[in-house]
């Protein structure tokens, strides 16, 4: 069965409508919103329609190309989900629903590749985890770092910890006119703040060929050279940081030297 996340990833993908959709495998607008919100499924008929309209042969389950796909945020779900439950990690459990349900229908840039943006967090958290970092305070918040700047959640209504909460507060850019000093100021106030945000740093610049532009490149990489070495200074300072500090340079420094070798 076709699930509603291919076929509106792919719809998308082609840059189609609904309605475009609805008229190429001749059907109401009505039933390509059902479908894609999974209220019921296309018969076999109509499924192979859609196969042929939207080439679903060559997207994989959640409805992105094959060759490009980078994230299997269904296999780190998972993973997570198995190994926050196998230990002493309550906030973390929560952060990990919590973030699935409220990042849900939202995508990474671009959003016509259809990479669903819970895939972020739940990298963070992988790294965090396989740099041997299971604390479940850091972990619930590399979880929660980009719930209330995007999805309208405020600090006080996460459902872990003071100490969580405060760290996503802390993440989180002010909605009004904000200074980047004053900023990254606050965050270097904090090692675990200053851990994560580099972990963030590190997610987006991976990903950053597939949605910025040359211009945006160029000035993303000038922001990390002018932020990121105090941020990375303050986490080598903490012991319980020292090999995570290591290897965050390394990869952020070689990734930086990539992408000014392209732009």
């Amino acid at each position: 069965m076709l699930s509603g996340a291919k076929i509106a990833a792919a719809r998308k993908l082609k840059g189609w409508s609904q309605s475009r959709l609805a008229e190429a495998v001749g059907v109401s607008a009505e039933a390509v919103s059902k479908w894609e919100r999974e209220v019921y499924a296309p018969d076999d008929e109509k499924a192979r329609r859609l196969e042929t309209c939207l080439q679903l042969w060559t997207l994989d389950d959640e409805g992105t190309p094959l060759r490009g796909r980078l994230f299997d945020e269904v296999h780190m779900s998972g993973f997570l989900k198995g190994r926050l439950g196998a230990g002493d990690f309550p906030n973390a459990l929560k952060a990990l629903a919590f973030a699935k349900e409220k990042h849900f229908g939202q995508f990474r840039k671009p959003a016509a590749l259809g990479v669903p943006y819970i895939s972020h967090p739940l990298t963070m958290a992988c790294h965090a985890l396989a740099m041997g970092l299971e604390d479940d305070t850091l972990l619930a918040a590399i979880l929660l770092h980009d719930v209330c700047e995007d999805c309208g959640v405020l600090p006080e209504e996460l459902p872990v910890s003071k100490e969580a909460r405060e760290l996503v507060a802390l993440l989180t850019k002010p909605r009004e006119e904000y200074s980047e000093q004053d900023y990254y100021a606050e965050i270097l106030k904090n090692p675990a703040a200053c851990l994560i945000k580099c972990i963030d740093r590190c997610s987006n610049v991976s990903g950053m060929a597939l949605g910025f532009s040359p211009e945006k490149i160029r000035e993303y990489v000038e922001e990390t050279e002018t932020w990121y070495p105090a941020l990375l200074k303050r986490i080598k300072a903490e012991p319980g940081y020292n090999n995570a500090a290591f290897l965050l340079t390394y990869q952020l420094r070689s990734l930086l030297q990539t992408a000014k070798r392209i732009w």
